[in-house]
């Protein structure tokens, strides 16, 4: 997948990764004169990165939750919390799912989720928190939606900065094994990173469902899963409940930016930019037009994408029949990127802009009325905005993810 669909744990993954590249280039340059041996350099990159990553992750739980504080997230009858559990409960029989499961698991969601930002912060509660989070992660990682054991994947990784110093050997355990163990143990593992990557290509290949991929990729996420498990669980058993280790040293002010980045990205759908890789995910939430269902966040109209709304009525292209079906709604810019991407001929929309009552009929061949649609937006806004599906006004926010 390409920029800017792609999933929001992706985006706020490559966010890290720039964050991480920003850290090495920043202190290898202050660094350059002092001639640092590589342990040294590696020790100081590690350190500074550290409270980076930190900031970086709490402020992406925090926005999580604060997306999922709206009237149809606590709506039982439309709500992502119930619709998900319901749907985990369908593929893990063991876990109910009569309607008494149903404010329990809006609630609880709601506070684990903001227990473990919270408790990631102060350093006295981080390792139990990292192991709440832990189960936490590992239970999600159970629903069949496709990729969630990817962002379980993602965090499990993360966690380690919050554990681990420069000081710290997170291998240790591994360390004990004789040579010829540490080298059977790489092999197993390139081996079966190999392996899932070949049964996932050679399943779309040879005509497989997504379901089967995911499903390869979800049983080499448990192996990943044990395996970093047991690499923290000695640190976790040595620290108990104390505090987990203090960044030695304070980050560079420029490697604040990127903590910045992660924050504006989790405020774009309140500035009336996109909706979409927002952190947004399962959360119900809408800003668009005049129906804003948060419990107290309010829209600020800087810009006017989520304000110019249309409704399908009819069109021959697949993926716009599909919202005249569910009757959703799109911004203008989703449907100009649409119509602009399409190259058949034949291509015709009727619509409707909300802001213009009349209905509209668009036909690429010939002399359009709205010759907009036809023009692909800037590179650098079709990178970065993306807007989802939004449910008719007058109804619920459904479950989107």
């Amino acid at each position: 997948q390409r920029l800017p669909f792609v999933p929001n744990h992706i985006f706020f993954e490559m966010l890290i990764h720039a964050s991480m590249i920003g850290t090495v280039l920043a202190v290898t340059a202050c660094n350059w004169k002092k001639h640092l041996p590589s342990v040294e350099l590696r020790a100081a990159i590690y350190e500074q990165m550290r409270p980076v990553i930190t900031s970086s992750l709490i402020i992406m739980y925090l926005f999580t939750v604060l997306h999922k504080l709206n009237w149809d997230f606590l709506n039982p009858a439309v709500s992502c919390a119930v619709s998900m559990h319901k749907e985990l409960a369908a593929s893990v029989p063991i876990i109910p799912s009569s309607e008494w499961t149903q404010w329990p698991t809006i609630i609880g969601t709601l506070l684990i989720e903001l227990a473990i930002p919270i408790g990631l912060w102060w350093r006295a509660t981080r390792v139990a928190t990292v192991i709440l989070g832990l189960l936490f992660h590992w239970f999600l990682a159970l629903h069949p939606h496709g990729g969630i054991y990817s962002f379980s994947h993602l965090l499990y990784a993360l966690y380690a900065v919050f554990l681990f110093s420069s000081h710290d050997n997170p291998f240790q355990i591994w360390q004990r094994m004789p040579k010829f163990g540490v080298l059977a143990a790489k092999l197993a593992a390139v081996f079966i990173f190999g392996l899932a990557c070949f049964l996932q290509i050679r399943a779309y290949r040879t005509g497989g469902s997504f379901f089967t991929a995911n499903a390869i990729g979800f049983y080499a996420w448990l192996l990943f899963a044990l395996w970093l498990t047991a690499t923290y669980a000695p640190m976790l058993l040595k620290a108990g409940w104390r505090s987990a280790p203090e960044p030695m040293v304070r980050p560079l002010r420029i490697l604040w930016i990127f903590p910045a980045l992660v924050f504006f990205n989790g405020y774009c759908p309140y500035l009336s930019l996109k909706t979409t890789t927002a952190f947004s995910m399962f959360a119900n939430i809408r800003t668009e037009g005049t129906g804003n269902n948060h419990l107290f966040m309010h829209r600020l109209k800087l810009f006017g994408y989520q304000d110019d709304l249309v409704e399908v009525l009819g069109s021959n292209d697949r993926q716009l029949q599909q919202y005249v079906k569910t009757k959703d709604l799109l911004t203008w810019f989703e449907l100009r990127r649409i119509t602009s991407s399409r190259k058949r001929e034949n291509l015709f929309v009727k619509y409707k802009r909300l802001k213009d009552p009349e209905d509209i009929l668009f036909k690429k061949k010939g002399a359009p009325k709205d010759a907009e649609l036809l023009k692909p937006h800037p590179w650098y806004l079709s990178r970065f905005l993306v807007f989802r599906p939004i449910g008719r006004l007058d109804k619920p926010m459904p479950c989107r993810h």
